[in-house]
Parts: C-alpha cells; structure tokens; sequence
C-alpha cells in the first residue's frame, strides 16, 4: 500500500520590496495583499498543511487571525525558494514530502491551480519540480520584461524561461498561444535543499530567473497551464491594475482606501 505523500504549502512574504515598499501590506480593495494570497490558498485541497515564512511581525500579525501559522525566517535570505526551505526545516507538525512554494503577491488565479501543480508530482514520481503558467493576454503583456514567459515542450516539460518576448515569430502568423508563469513552484523537500546548495548559472543571473538554474543543472520541470486571468504585483502600474481586477470580479466600484 502506499504511503500518502505529505504535502506542506509556504507562502514566503518578506517586507521589503525595492519597486513597491512594503509591498505585502498594500491594500487591495479592502484586504492586503498578503491577506488575499492566504485566503485563495487556503481552498487548496492539495496542501495538508499552509503556512506564512515571513520576516516581518506587521506581516505576521495580518496572518495569524487568519488560522495560518508563521513562522519567522532571517530578513537577509535572498529569495523567496531560500525563506520557504528554511521555514520547511523549522516546521514540525509532520515531515512533508512536497513543498508547495506560493508567491504572496499574486492574489488572482484559483486555487485549484495550486492543486494541480502538486499533481504533477503525485503523478510521476520521476518529476522534481512543477509550476504553473497562465496564458499571456496581449502583446503588451508578452512584451513587458516583469513577465516571465514560459517555453514549453510538446508534454509540457520546460524548455527555458525568458523576461525577453520569445518566442520570435519567424512567419508572423501569430498562432502559438504563450504563456508566463504564474506563482507557485512545486518541489520535492530534497530537491529544494538540492537546488539551493547549487551554484548560480550564466542563464539565471542574466533573465534573473532562479527556476533556469535547475534547466541549466539538466533537471526536468512540467507546466500546468490555463487561462486565469491572473497578474502578479511586481511594480507600481500592476499593482493598479490587480486592484482593478479584484473590483471587477467582486463587483465593486474604484476603492477609495487603496494607498
């Protein structure tokens, strides 16, 4: 008979933020940002247990009312994958299996995108690693540099990430749907530890994309891709527009207490 695998969902939510300060605190629509991650990941049927890895009490006293541990982690980490593997060594209710990473700035897409990432994994025990990609909306979209595209090959399987709009249209016949990734990384608990004790490589320092350096060390990762509709928030502009988003779906006017 085989064992359940133990999932534990970290949502990382450092404070500072260069583009947008404190950008986890900002209100959307009524709710922090932060807040609304939280509860969109909470309906994940996947996740056996969800908590926040943060450096900051303002964060984790929006958190904790919520029902969702915290647990503090050094504010000097350097990403996001370093603040979810050390939270994933202070947690101890269970040892999990698979680590699902959620970034906590982007609030829109359902959580059943988070379910299917870690899918992926219960699938095909040979996968170390699955994110998520959401189909790119317009050309503006392909062509900003915050949005990372997403190459895939015919199973999905990841070919390489770019913030450049590829791939180039050789016969400009505009018929390949794309797709940029969205925010959560699906890894296995040794393979998380593995791909941070890795060195940086060429391709990931100049995309600044960390997920190049398991391409460029040879390991495979799947996509699960959609249609959601979802936006992160990574700079001023999108933060607007990720307002405008929520008013819309939750059928609301402009919001007069977004700061």
């Amino acid at each position: 008979m085989t064992t359940k695998q133990k999932v534990l969902g970290i949502i990382p939510a450092r404070l500072g933020s260069t583009r947008i300060p404190e950008k986890m605190l900002k209100d959307i629509c009524g709710k922090p940002l932060i807040q609304r991650t939280v509860e969109r990941s909470l309906k994940a049927k996947s996740l056996d247990a969800l908590i926040v890895a943060t450096d900051s009490e303002q964060i984790a006293d929006f958190v904790r009312p919520l029902g969702v541990p915290v647990i503090m982690t050094p504010s000097e980490l350097p990403t996001g994958s370093d603040r979810s593997a050390a939270a994933t060594k202070l947690f101890t209710d269970f040892t999990p299996d698979i680590i699902a990473t959620i970034w906590g700035d982007e609030p829109l897409y359902p959580a059943n995108v988070i379910d299917g990432v870690v899918q992926l994994l219960l699938d095909d025990p040979d996968l170390q690693a699955g994110i998520a990609a959401d189909k790119i909306k317009d050309e503006e979209m392909w062509r900003e540099q915050s949005v990372v595209k997403v190459l895939t090959d015919l199973k999905n399987n990841v070919l390489s990430f770019s913030r450049a709009p590829v791939p180039y249209d050789y016969k400009n016949t505009h018929a390949l749907d794309l797709y940029h990734v969205i925010g959560v990384m699906v890894t296995r608990r040794e393979f998380l530890f593995q791909f941070l004790e890795m060195q940086q490589t060429p391709l990931e320092i100049r995309e600044g994309v960390e997920q190049m350096r398991m391409l460029e060390n040879g390991f495979r990762m799947r996509v699960t891709k959609g249609d959601y509709g979802s936006l992160g928030v990574n700079t001023p502009a999108e933060l607007e527009e990720v307002r405008a988003m929520v008013a819309a779906r939750e059928g609301r006017g402009n919001n007069e207490k977004n700061k």
